[in-house]
């Protein structure tokens, strides 16, 4: 297996390209320099414990003088790139912020990334936060090399679901750190989308619609695809048939690409905004404004209504020059 010399060999033996810096591993060569990429995470940066004020000691993932558990994300984040943005919550019913998201632009391609923890697992937002920057850092290192949105969108959610398996510690047990993944591209002509879980994506445009089918018993059920016999039929149930984590084989998304008829926006999100608002004429109502307004103002919205849940949400403007949804 080609390994990259400065950063080791890719999550999967069939990357193409360096997770890291975009180089090609099968010729050698860099990134292209002509392609500008940068990207952003809502990670946690606090150097200090927020319980005591002490910093921490290197990677150690709770405080030496409170015991307090480090924080992977933050409870509130804010990433900006113009044209894609993305805002993170903590739900008010929540003490800590297990969704992670990750925004990012190259060669004038808008992409992000949002994961939902499964609170029944063990540190969730370990997962989380793995998978979103590994699933993107990917995906923008395959389009930087040309690559299409809809392989580029396979190869990043590989990635994703191998740092996904390689979160779980000596300590994960039986519910292992996993998570929901949705990853969203915007380039020129068309929008692309790729999910595992019940994380969703909606165009917010002419003809607004949720491109994503959940990947649980409800939503399964709900679209007429059968359910594994093993979990309860209950249309109501938001039991998950598909994850990503060390407890499950997933790692292929389900991708969908379209080409709209104008220009409009693609949403991403967790279910702690689309549980209380998931029309997508509402959702484009609710979209007006620059990405960042956008994200903010959805995410104002999951936390009126109650916060039940951590929010996770990413808008990106197509076509990626600039489009509006207003």
């Amino acid at each position: 297996m080609n390994a990259c010399p400065d950063h080791g060999p890719p999550s999967e033996p069939e990357h193409r390209f360096c997770e890291v810096c975009g180089r090609n591993l099968m010729t050698g060569e860099p990134a292209p320099l002509s392609v500008a990429t940068t990207w952003l995470s809502s990670r946690a940066t606090d150097p200090a414990c927020a319980g005591c004020g002490t910093a921490y000691a290197g990677d150690e993932d709770y405080c030496d003088h409170c015991g307090r558990r480090r924080p992977v994300g933050r409870d509130h984040a804010e990433l900006d790139l113009g044209t894609v943005a993305g805002v993170t919550d903590r739900g008010r019913r929540r003490h800590r912020n297990e969704d992670a998201i990750a925004v990012g632009r190259t060669g004038g391609i808008n992409a992000a990334v949002v994961c939902d923890g499964v609170s029944t697992s063990t540190h969730p937002d370990t997962a989380a936060y793995a998978a979103a920057e590994a699933g993107l850092a990917a995906l923008l290192a395959a389009l930087a090399h040309g690559t299409d949105p809809t392989k580029a969108t396979i190869e990043g959610a590989r990635a994703a679901a191998s740092a996904a398996r390689a979160a779980a510690g000596p300590d994960a047990g039986d519910s292992p750190p996993s998570c929901t993944y949705v990853s969203g591209i915007a380039t020129a002509d068309t929008v692309t989308v790729g999910w595992i879980g019940d994380s969703r994506a909606y165009w917010l445009g002419p003809d607004p619609a949720c491109l994503t089918v959940d990947d649980s018993v409800a939503g399964q059920l709900a679209a007429g695809l059968p359910v594994p016999p093993s979990l309860d039929a209950d249309p109501e149930s938001r039991a998950l048939i598909r994850w990503l984590g060390a407890d499950t084989d997933d790692t292929e998304a389900q991708v969908v690409s379209l080409r709209p008829a104008g220009p409009g926006r693609l949403l991403l999100c967790s279910d702690g905004l689309h549980n209380y608002l998931s029309d997508p004429s509402a959702l484009a109502a609710a979209s007006s404004g620059p990405p960042i307004e956008a994200a903010r103002h959805l995410t104002t919205i999951a936390l009126n209504g109650g916060g039940h849940d951590n929010i996770g949400v990413a808008v990106l403007s197509y076509p990626p020059a600039g489009g509006s949804a207003s």
